[in-house]
């Protein structure tokens, strides 16, 4: 994230094109008179967050430092939005940690989940973790995670 991790600053490259921004419990929306309105106020790197747009687009961030890839995340019981933060990818198995991962019920992507089964370990469209994207982690306990790249396919 750049010095500036303000909505503002964030979405300046997507000015006429978002029309919100949405995190844990969080929200955002360009408001023509006022800005940026909402509850959301900064872009926190231990977060993942959902950008609607009008139309396909890229959000170009400038000045930004690159992210601890040992971030910690701490998990509450349900839903947590989160970020990945590294480039490339990981398998899902192999990115969340053997001591936590049995609190995990699941894994939401964009079009795309995956949940864990006893016996053929995670199954569904989702396989990897992939940097840039966003997922709903859905764990049964507080947890703390801080990903595994040793593996990463990047």
């Amino acid at each position: 994230l750049p010095d500036d991790s303000s909505v503002t600053n964030m979405m300046s490259s997507l000015e006429g094109i978002a029309t919100g921004v949405i995190g844990v419990g969080l929200a955002a929306s360009p408001n023509p008179v006022l800005g940026w309105v909402g509850n959301l106020n900064e872009i926190s790197v231990l977060s993942g967050y959902w950008v609607i747009v009008t139309e396909i687009s890229s959000l170009c961030i400038d000045d930004a430092i690159l992210s601890d890839a040992a971030i910690i995340f701490s998990l509450h019981s349900g839903a947590n939005l989160i970020s990945f933060p590294i480039a490339g990818s990981v398998g899902i198995a192999d990115g969340i940690p053997d001591d936590v991962e049995e609190f995990f019920t699941g894994i939401i992507g964009e079009g795309v989940a995956a949940s864990p089964n006893p016996v053929l370990g995670w199954v569904g469209s989702l396989s990897s973790f992939e940097g840039t994207k966003g997922y709903w982690a859905k764990v049964f306990n507080s947890v703390t995670l801080v990903f595994d790249f040793e593996s990463n396919n990047s």
